[in-house]
């Protein structure tokens, strides 16, 4: 399912820091939520293969949904872990618990952890490029981030690397849909990874 995307990302031509988007180099590759339980499985062996000899790349494999739960387990209020406070009020107030988790998965707080975190990660001694971050669970973490939101928010925060993120949906007209209905009505700074290797 993924092959494609894989040979785009050993390609040494496209590898380069230098190639792509230079202000702001992210890639959207859209997949049939369909096969979400493929694709969950094919990426996870991504990096492995990224990380082959004849590839040379060390990339980081980012679930954002997973990340924004450890991020509300860290996150405390009145000495109280977050999510202990959404999960005790998610019965009784579920209007406020939605908008205090929209409000936390578009915080700043929670985009410059992920940011620092790519940001890290490519700073660390390897003895392979570290080139790419592969983020995925849009679906998951869908209607508290849309993938639109995090990409505005990303803008000024990025490093050295190729933002690669995995969108369940499609993209028709100009728009990315997510899982194929729903249309985004922001402009997308991010280029379409699927038109680029279908090229």
């Amino acid at each position: 399912m993924l092959d494609d995307v894989f040979r785009r990302l050993a390609d040494p031509e496209f590898q380069s820091l230098g190639k792509g988007l230079m202000s702001f180099p992210a890639y959207v590759y859209t997949y049939p939520p369909e096969r979400e339980y493929e694709f969950r499985e094919e990426v996870a062996t991504l990096p492995k293969r990224l990380r082959r000899p004849n590839v040379g790349q060390d990339p980081l494999l980012v679930n954002v949904y997973e990340e924004f739960i450890s991020y509300l387990e860290a996150e405390t209020l009145d000495g109280r872990p977050l999510l202990d406070h959404i999960l005790e009020h998610e019965a009784d107030a579920p209007e406020m618990v939605n908008r205090q988790i929209k409000q936390q998965a578009k915080s700043d707080g929670f985009i410059q952890g992920l940011a620092d975190e790519f940001e890290q990660h490519v700073s660390e001694e390897s003895e392979r490029n570290r080139s790419y971050i592969l983020v995925h669970g849009w679906g998951s973490i869908f209607p508290y981030l849309r993938t639109s939101k995090f990409l505005d928010q990303m803008e000024g925060r990025m490093g050295e690397y190729k933002l690669i993120l995995f969108y369940p949906g499609d993209y028709q007209d100009g728009q990315f849909r997510l899982f194929g209905t729903l249309t985004s009505k922001r402009v997308y700074r991010a280029s379409y990874l699927n038109e680029m290797i279908e090229s």
